[in-house]
């Protein structure tokens, strides 16, 4: 009887590797289109029938990238949007989230639910708004007012995974702290931060993601071409006069792409332990 059920076994997960072969070609595929595309001519990029690999390989999308001088400049505006805007959500989320998670006052499921309201609203609804009030104030195409927006979208969440993470730290760690003489911020800078230091590169990761990607409060709040980010550049191709050059659009894309890649590669670990670690209470 168990040598017929283990050799059932196989068959029984044919579906789920058949499954997972569709969801990774419907995820890969366009990828892999696109990574293609980059290496070929426009003439190839547009041919029908269409190719899927090059016949000639070419990195000359890729060179005309870097050898726009726009680029560099667009690229630094991405980093530091993306950069200030998690750091300043670390930097308010961090001590509420603490707050949140070891201090009991009246009202506070009801405060937590709000700030969890907040991040439901959305963006667009916003929009309108908000861009007159910078603009009647002369704050539109600030760098520093884009990145505070940037960074109030993904402070509630931030809020909310940090909570979860302390709370998921036994108090008695704490408690053992206080006795040998250490202050709140003694505990929280050398106790808590190297605990829950998964949960901050995952969130971190995930704000990343998520402002280095945003197109639209940059290209509303900024529209000064020398305070766009590369994803308004990408955009902006779409709507040139001249047309759209797709093997280079394709390159413009997968090097857009490789900062958020590579940081993901090199936390991966930290992010997959950080989104665990608030599930498993101590």
């Amino acid at each position: 009887m168990s040598a017929a059920i283990s050799s059932g076994r196989p068959n029984g997960r044919i579906p789920a590797i058949l499954l997972s072969f569709i969801f990774a070609v419907i995820v890969l595929g366009p990828v892999a289109w696109a990574l293609a595309t980059s290496f070929k001519t426009e003439v190839e990029a547009v041919a029908v029938p269409p190719t899927l690999w090059p016949s000639t390989a070419t990195l000359e999308n890729y060179l005309k990238v870097f050898r726009d001088q726009s680029f560099l400049r667009d690229f630094w505006n991405s980093v530091a949007y993306s950069v200030g805007a998690v750091a300043l959500a670390l930097l308010v989320g961090i001590p509420a989230g603490y707050a949140a998670a070891r201090f009991s006052f009246k009202g506070k499921r009801t405060l937590m639910l709000t700030i969890l309201a907040t991040s439901m609203v959305p963006g667009v609804a916003l929009l309108v708004p908000t861009f007159y009030l910078l603009d009647s104030i002369g704050l539109l195409n600030s760098g520093i007012v884009v990145t505070i927006i940037l960074s109030a979208r993904i402070i509630p969440q931030t809020v909310w995974f940090i909570a979860n993470f302390v709370e998921a730290v036994p108090v008695e760690i704490e408690d053992s702290a206080f006795m040998d003489g250490a202050n709140r911020f003694q505990i929280i800078w050398h106790l808590i931060l190297p605990l829950i230091r998964p949960g901050i590169a995952a969130v971190a990761t995930i704000g990343i993601v998520t402002t280095w990607n945003d197109y639209i409060t940059v290209a509303v709040f900024a529209p000064e071409v020398a305070k766009r980010t590369l994803q308004v550049a990408l955009v902006n191709q779409v709507f040139d006069a001249v047309g759209i050059s797709w093997s280079y659009m394709m390159a413009f894309v997968v090097i857009a792409s490789m900062p958020v890649i590579l940081m993901f590669g090199l936390v991966q670990k930290w992010f997959i332990s950080g989104l665990t670690a608030g599930a498993v209470k101590g």
